[in-house]
């Protein structure tokens, strides 16, 4: 026979082709007709048990089989036991080819017919809504969930008139906005813990600040519990009151936060202002010691050279000085005494900086004498 007996060592390539490509692949036939024994099971321990890997697995065991019929036969008796084998393989592999495609044609007739009724049970709802009224009936978690399946397949454009999401959510007695937070519910939530607040007194409003904590980790939802605030409850009708108690102290500690941060910017906004109409006092005082001092300058030389300077040294001290100053009226900071110590240290640098600063033009200059 062929190669199949030559070697008892694993053939890594032989292996790669008979796992990796499809039993009607020409790779897959050409590495089986070499492989040997050791290469072959380990195939079959690859894929036993898989899906669509059946045809694969037969052809791999029959070939297999021929190895083991072959042991210890005469060279003479191996060609005619691969020319047979070959035969076999050739029906199998045609078998195979034949299983697929039927495989394909089922899983092709069972999409559609899902689709089908998918198709069928938005036009009953639709009929419904239109006939009855039934406005406000899709508020469920299982109409949420067929909503979720209507979005995802996109079921909606082979509805005739229809044919886009929001005319879709129109024609079900709602708006496209409110479907969409609905869905957006869905999937941070679960269907389970969605289910059991239902009862809760907790709101569009509400959720969607549930919603936005699980963003940054305050709250987290499994298929089983919830954790707010570091607190793990069991999504069930057990720990009804414990859920809506931990949903009803993580909101209120939400608003609480909400408007300290509100009334700290009002504070920081404030005293910005103040500051901000100190230094502008200052600056017209300067600017009015500028021009009292300009009739001294009897040869009205030209400065130009110098406005471009000037302009950034007084943007950057009106800078510097309203950032320090929203920094240091924040509460928060004033509770923190490494915070405090940094921004004495700052301000300390700034002052021996300005010192020198000042010692320096004193040295260099002398307005009295100019």
């Amino acid at each position: 026979m062929g190669g199949g007996m030559k070697g008892k060592t694993l053939n890594e390539t032989d292996l790669k082709w008979l796992v990796g490509t499809p039993a009607t692949d020409s790779n897959f036939t050409s590495a089986l007709q070499h492989a040997n024994e050791v290469t072959i099971r380990a195939a079959i321990e690859a894929i036993e048990g898989a899906p669509l890997a059946k045809t694969k697995e037969l052809a791999l065991r029959r070939q297999l089989r021929v190895l083991d019929r072959n042991k210890g036969k005469e060279a003479a008796d191996a060609a005619a036991v691969a020319t047979a084998d070959r035969q076999l393989r050739t029906t199998e592999l045609e078998l195979a080819t034949l299983q697929d495609e039927r495989g394909a044609e089922d899983l092709r007739s069972v999409e559609q017919k899902e689709r089908e009724r998918l198709i069928a049970q938005c036009h009953e709802t639709i009929g419904r809504i239109q006939g009855v009224g039934m406005i406000g009936k899709l508020a469920t978690v299982a109409s949420l969930v067929w909503l979720s399946q209507v979005k995802e397949t996109k079921i909606y454009k082979d509805i005739p008139s229809i044919g886009s999401w929001e005319k879709f959510c129109e024609s079900v007695g709602m708006s496209r906005r409110k479907v969409d937070e609905d869905l957006q519910n869905l999937s941070a939530f679960g269907e389970d813990f969605l289910a059991t607040v239902a009862s809760f007194n907790v709101g569009y409003r509400e959720l969607r600040q549930l919603r936005q904590l699980t963003y940054d980790g305050t709250v987290a939802v499994d298929a089983e519990c919830i954790t707010i605030g570091g607190e793990r409850i069991p999504i069930d009708e057990d720990h009804h009151d414990d859920l809506q108690l931990a949903i009803e102290r993580i909101l209120e500690d939400k608003l609480k936060m909400n408007d300290r941060v509100e009334k700290l910017e009002k504070n920081l906004d404030g005293a910005v202002k103040e500051e901000t109409k100190g230094l502008k006092a200052e600056v017209k005082a300067l600017v009015r010691e500028v021009r009292r001092l300009k009739p001294f300058d009897p040869e009205e030389k030209d400065i130009s050279f110098a406005a471009d300077q000037l302009q950034d040294i007084k943007d950057s001290v009106l800078c510097s000085v309203a950032m320090i100053s929203r920094f240091i009226v924040d509460e928060r900071v004033q509770k923190e005494p490494v915070i405090m110590g940094q921004v004495e240290g700052h301000l300390q640098t700034v002052e021996l900086a300005l010192s020198d600063l000042r010692r320096r033009w004193e040295q260099a200059v002398n307005l009295f004498e100019a």
